[in-house]
């Protein structure tokens, strides 16, 4: 009996051991990359990148590619990425859903840490201004980017649909929702009359097809956008954090590491960043949120009254995570 229990015993303690080894060692890791036009096109631009990521740390280091910012925050807070980049806007759900933090910010070759939202319409489509566009309701044809997406729904919204209490399903005659990529091709064929879009994704227009660039008129630009951050789990091993930072921080040096950087996202490289990078954020996105609720003409006083009191418990709770501490492998 006894030698049984022995036996069960240094069976167990192997099983424990064997499971705790990938979280130690973390011999491969997941980073996903948010799709803002093709996978395709994302996934030969970024490949390079992370064969140099695996040849300078060590690390199995593999790309994943997203179509949605619903599926980049799901891997992130289900733990199959274990880092990502992502838009602001899907950073703050991320946080408020995992155990993850921001440790990076992109910087673009022109040495800038931010950009800008539009709304641009074909120069033959019949739209002189944004006025114009908003103040006739079911008349015009509209594409904007996902929920989750910063340039192409947050800052549109927070800045001219809430203002007019406006509901873009219900004022425009069609609404198509999808990557900056697919929105630009519906207003350049004629599909819309006008979409969200960036103004890094028409700097990456201008160089990749200078004539549909040359169709575009812009009706609208946004404040301001902090650049898009990187995120990692909290969770990975400090000694991996640190030989990822390493690599991260350090990139760019060479022509071609600054070739290569170019290639994927016009980058220049990447800053040490955290959590308070998203304040902006929080603050756009709880204004809008709020702004909602009160206007909702469905709601009665005490669901407002509820509502709020919920987003409110949301932004005390996101603010606290934004004021969290440097992680030890940024130092």
């Amino acid at each position: 009996m006894r030698r049984t229990l022995l036996k069960l015993t240094v069976l167990a303690l192997a099983g424990l051991t064997a499971r705790a080894t990938p979280a130690t060692e973390q011999s491969s890791l997941a980073f996903g990359v948010i799709t803002t036009t093709t996978v395709a096109e994302t996934q030969a631009a970024w490949e390079p990148f992370f064969e140099s990521m695996r040849r300078s740390t060590g690390l199995d280091v593999r790309g994943i590619y997203h179509a949605t910012y619903e599926a980049a925050v799901d891997a992130l807070a289900t733990d199959l990425v274990q880092l990502a980049w992502v838009s602001s806007k899907a950073a703050l759900d991320c946080i408020d859903r995992a155990n993850v933090e921001v440790f990076a910010q992109m910087v673009d070759s022109a040495g800038s840490l931010g950009y800008r939202a539009l709304i641009v319409t074909r120069r033959d489509a019949g739209l002189a201004s944004i006025e114009q566009l908003l103040d006739k309701p079911r008349t015009w044809r509209f594409a904007m980017g996902e929920p989750s997406s910063t340039s192409g729904a947050v800052m549109p919204s927070y800045a001219l649909f809430v203002p007019r209490v406006l509901e873009p399903e219900a004022h425009f005659a069609t609404l198509l929702r999808g990557t900056h990529a697919h929105n630009v091709e519906a207003v350049l064929s004629g599909k819309v009359h006008a979409a969200t879009y960036n103004t890094e994704e028409m700097s990456r227009l201008r160089e990749r097809a200078p004539r549909q660039a040359q169709q575009l008129a812009v009706l609208w630009e946004s404040a301001l956008i902090p650049k898009d951050p990187l995120l990692w789990r909290r969770d990975l091993p400090l000694s991996v954090r640190t030989r990822l930072a390493g690599y991260i921080f350090g990139v760019g040096k060479t022509l071609e590491e600054k070739r290569m950087l170019k290639r994927m996202f016009n980058l220049a490289g990447f800053q040490r960043s955290g959590n308070h990078q998203l304040k902006f954020m929080l603050d756009i996105e709880d204004f809008r949120q709020r702004s909602q609720v009160l206007l909702d003409s469905r709601l009665s006083d005490a669901q407002k009254t509820e509502q709020l009191a919920d987003l409110g418990e949301r932004y005390l709770r996101l603010s606290r995570a934004l004021h969290a501490p440097a992680d030890p492998a940024l130092k």
